[in-house]
């Protein structure tokens, strides 16, 4: 009996110590392939946060609000991040809707330290901002947001910051003009893999992604571009015109969509964390834009915003780029810390300001 009960103890034990030498090579796998480990990894990640969606490809979850290493972030009923809002719209508010990608939904920082919150603080009780933003959203997304949402959001005044994600086509071989073949294929497998990294440990989550990878391809955002070519120019400080053109064009039809609804557009250009985009290669977004040309790109994309705003007779909100960004205002090479935020909040309230002159409101406080 007792030799059975010891038989048992060693393979009991051999079995535990199998699966922790496996945890601790996945782990390993892990750190040497997404260069982090992956216990720390899925403590900033937001999974359970995004959902497929059949026009967009991916939207935020509703009604969830989740902490995840000290950063809360809350999701309304509307799928915007934030608090509830009425609708409709309640007399005497002047509601401001923001739109754009992660930099708008504010990745990385709590509710109460989005540029959103600190300029509604500024604004004061008659005025409201939602935040509409979505991670990877671009031009396209953001124009299908105005035609269809705008309805039930009756904005007053509705802010783009767009520009990053929608430089991520450049030089893309044979672009599609509704960037399906590229742009698009990630959104999807976005929104098809937002339980990423609901595994608790990396065996379970590597399991997963070799499933995904060889089974699912379209769920895995890691394999979903794999396929794309570049141009001749990929890789070179030159700008693709074809893309940058869709994105004029995409913004056109966002001046058309909103006056048609009775909705004051306002363009914000995008600006990155330029100090760390130095590479020769590309950090992985863009994937045909070295990191040292990207703030050529978006100077680009940002002087064809200008150029669509003068032509189309909206405001240009180059206020934003005045101020000085300090390495601790980002929390990566793109996104802003909460002191970043409200250096960007500042800005957007000279914005707003602009806007309300040119409308012939009445000025803001």
């Amino acid at each position: 009996m007792k030799s059975k009960l010891r038989l048992c103890l060693v393979w009991g034990f051999c079995i535990l110590l199998g699966l922790i030498s496996i945890e601790a090579a996945s782990e390993l796998a892990y750190r040497l392939y997404k260069g982090k480990w992956y216990f720390r990894e899925r403590q900033t990640s937001v999974r359970g946060m995004v959902q497929p969606h059949p026009y967009f490809g991916a939207c935020l979850v509703p009604n969830v609000s989740e902490v995840r290493n000290g950063v809360r972030m809350t999701h309304n009923s509307f799928r915007c991040r934030g608090p509830e809002f009425a609708r409709p719209k309640p007399p005497g508010k002047i509601r401001i809707a923001t739109l754009g990608g992660s930099t708008t939904y504010c990745a990385g920082v709590s509710d109460n330290e989005t540029w959103q919150y600190f300029l509604g603080e500024q604004l004061g009780t008659n005025y409201e901002v939602i935040n509409m933003g979505a991670p990877g959203g671009t031009s396209l997304e953001t124009m299908i947001q105005t035609a269809v949402l705008f309805s039930d959001v009756q904005p007053d005044i509705a802010v783009y910051y767009l520009g990053w994600n929608d430089a991520r086509v450049q030089h893309v071989k044979d672009l599609w003009p509704d960037w399906s073949d590229s742009h698009g294929k990630w959104v999807m497998s976005h929104g098809l893999g937002g339980r990423e990294l609901q595994e608790r440990t990396a065996a379970g989550y590597l399991l997963k992604r070799m499933v995904f990878h060889y089974f699912f391809p379209r769920m895995d955002t890691d394999k979903a571009l794999l396929d794309l070519k570049g141009t001749p120019d990929a890789f070179t400080d030159r700008i693709d015109t074809r893309a940058i053109g869709h994105y004029e064009r995409n913004l056109r039809s966002i001046v058309v969509l909103c006056r048609k609804q009775g909705v004051e557009p306002v363009f914000v250009p995008q600006f990155l964390n330029y100090r760390v985009l130095t590479s020769d290669k590309p950090y992985g977004w863009l994937p045909f834009v070295r990191d040292r040309d990207l703030e050529t790109v978006i100077h680009a994309y940002n002087a064809s915003m200008d150029r669509v705003a003068k032509e189309e007779g909206v405001v240009f909100g180059g206020e934003v780029l005045e101020p000085h960004y300090g390495e601790s205002d980002f929390i990566d090479n793109g996104h802003l810390s909460a002191s970043g935020n409200k250096l960007l909040a500042d800005a957007m309230m000279r914005v707003i300001l602009h806007s309300h002159v040119s409308n012939g409101r009445k000025a803001a406080p």
